[in-house]
């Protein structure tokens, strides 16, 4: 049984919205460098606020109205991993781009292949396996896969383009979304432990944001620096 407080459930939205303000700087400044993925970046941005949403209001169900939404809790992951590997291809290409190496103008079709891949291979864990879990953790794994390459992109880019202080925020966030994962895996449900987990992800994705600001506000593609390889 899910129980969450509704002042807990409310704060949930609050590193949404920090992790809404990176992804916004973000997507920007990757739109500057490489406006062909504009529309690819948009679309990762909003898969991956819509599953944050999604769990946020699941929570606020439960605790206004004592209404459990499950469809809601695994839209998290649903929506949060496709749009993970949409945007780490986003940030390789711009990447690519950026160094005068321009993708294949088909490279999203590997985006494209995986995400589709790994939602057939969701939906057949969960018809075979419904009392299981598979299909979460397959979820999850692509997730956290997605995430570390984005990272290792993202503090590249930045380190690249003499952004060295956007680099030191992402290379943090990446570490502080590690430690929420060790958080999440203790399986303590009190309130208390709760609004520790809370607090951790509010510091977590301000690291976020901050780091989506600072790339933003270098993102003229006329810089007077060299690129480094």
């Amino acid at each position: 049984m899910y129980q969450y407080s509704v002042a807990l459930a409310v704060y949930d939205y609050i590193p949404i919205l920090l992790s809404a303000i990176g992804l916004y700087y973000l997507t920007k400044a990757l739109q500057t460098w490489h406006p062909p993925i504009a529309s690819s970046a948009s679309l990762a941005a909003a898969l991956i606020v819509a599953g944050g949403l999604c769990k946020a209001t699941w929570k606020l169900l439960i605790s206004t109205m004592d209404v459990n939404v499950m469809a809601l809790n695994h839209a998290l992951m649903l929506f949060m991993a496709p749009g993970f590997i949409l945007l780490t291809w986003c940030v390789w290409t711009t990447r690519r781009y950026y160094a005068n190496r321009p993708t294949s103008p088909t490279s999203w079709r590997c985006p494209a292949s995986t995400i589709a891949t790994l939602l057939i291979v969701v939906v057949v864990l969960a018809l075979q396996f419904p009392d299981k879990r598979l299909w979460f953790f397959a979820l999850l794994g692509a997730l956290t896969l997605s995430n570390i390459i984005f990272a290792w992109h993202a503090v590249r880019h930045s380190w690249q383009t003499a952004n060295k202080g956007a680099a030191i925020l992402y290379l943090l966030n990446v570490i502080a979304v590690f430690a929420m994962s060790g958080l999440a895996r203790v399986g303590d449900n009190s309130e208390s432990f709760q609004w520790i987990a809370q607090l951790s992800n509010t510091v977590t994705q301000g690291l976020f944001a901050g780091a989506g600001y600072l790339l933003w506000k270098a993102r003229s593609p006329q810089q007077n620096f060299q690129y480094q390889s």
